[in-house]
């Protein structure tokens, strides 16, 4: 009896000994779940849109710096064919098609009299004023649209009406006053360089062409006082003539387009700095001030940030991630 117990147990403990270790085998094997896998990707991706976002920066910069007319170009065509392809081939938005196409027509007659040679000594003033209203309106727009926005966020429609429609309406706007404002801030840079060098009085990459006399501006041409005026009949207001810390007169139109309009902080004849101060004469100019560094900012969002996520998209699909 003692002999049958012993070779049972003997048995028992072979057995044990032979499966043990199959056991420990499959209790030692890593578990593999899908979670873990698309952790590791979406890890991936976004190192990879984090490193095109800041690299993108760094080459915008580079190159802005480097080489500003072709950045300048580049930026322009962009932020003129991009939106109007997507927007309003794409989504068929017909009505910002029909004020696409208007517009562009207007900025062309404008940029055709800009770019005339020689250059009548009105089109400086044509130019920045037409300029000036597009971007009052423009202005005005968005600044309306901002407004129904917020009055929406703070619920201050809802006690008059339940429905989104201004909310939307407000928005609109919003994207148009944006849009065609820093549009416009484009366009008259180029206007502005070409106007300049046109004249003679400026040369953003040497010494002007021709000499400055005594009180002759140097974005028209025009004289700025009575003493340098050969006709007698022409008008020339004293009440709006500018003149700056370096001694060079130009009429208060000209130079506020110059240095507001078309986006310069220098002389144009002999490259002195100027305070931008020096114009804010309105209380609300500080706030146009802001808004004008505002649509600095939405260029870099209707025109590169397309950009960056079609290379980033590119990334993920040579990669293949999903």
């Amino acid at each position: 009896m003692s002999e049958e117990t012993t070779n049972i147990l003997n048995i028992t403990s072979s057995a044990e000994n032979q499966t043990e270790p199959q056991y420990n085998n499959l209790t030692e094997e890593p578990i593999s779940s899908p979670n873990n896998d698309f952790e590791k990707q979406h890890g991936t991706m976004a190192l990879i849109l984090l490193a095109a976002l800041f690299g993108f920066q760094f080459l915008i910069l580079y190159w802005k710096s480097k080489h500003y007319r072709s950045f300048q170009a580049v930026t322009l065509v962009g932020l003129w064919l991009i939106p109007m392809y997507f927007f309003g081939l794409q989504a068929h938005f017909w009505r910002f098609l029909s004020i696409w196409v208007l517009y562009s027509i207007a900025n062309s007659w404008v940029l055709y009299l800009a770019s005339r040679k020689p250059l009548d000594h009105q089109t400086p003033r044509l130019v920045y004023k037409w300029f000036s209203v597009v971007y009052k309106v423009s202005y005005a727009i968005g600044i309306t649209g901002y407004t129904i926005i917020m009055l929406y966020f703070f619920g201050f429609v809802q006690l008059f009406y339940s429905g989104t429609d201004g909310f939307e309406l407000g928005a609109i706007l919003l994207s148009y006053g944006l849009y065609f404002g820093v549009l416009g801030r484009d366009f008259v840079e180029i206007c502005t360089d070409r106007m300049a060098s046109t004249l003679g009085y400026y040369n953003k990459d040497g010494f002007p062409r021709r000499h400055l006399r005594a009180d002759i501006c140097a974005i028209c041409g025009v004289a700025a006082s009575r003493s340098n005026t050969t006709n007698d009949n022409e008008k020339v207001d004293q009440n709006h003539v500018f003149q700056l810390a370096c001694k060079h007169v130009f009429h208060d139109e000209c130079i506020r387009g110059w240095c507001l309009i078309g986006k310069k902080d220098i002389c144009p004849y002999c490259k002195e700095k100027v305070d931008l101060k020096e114009f804010k004469t309105n209380p609300w100019d500080t706030q146009q001030q802001l808004y004008l560094s505002l649509l600095d900012g939405v260029r870099y969002l209707v025109v590169w940030q397309p950009v960056i996520f079609a290379v980033v998209q590119l990334a993920y699909t040579l990669f293949g991630l999903e």
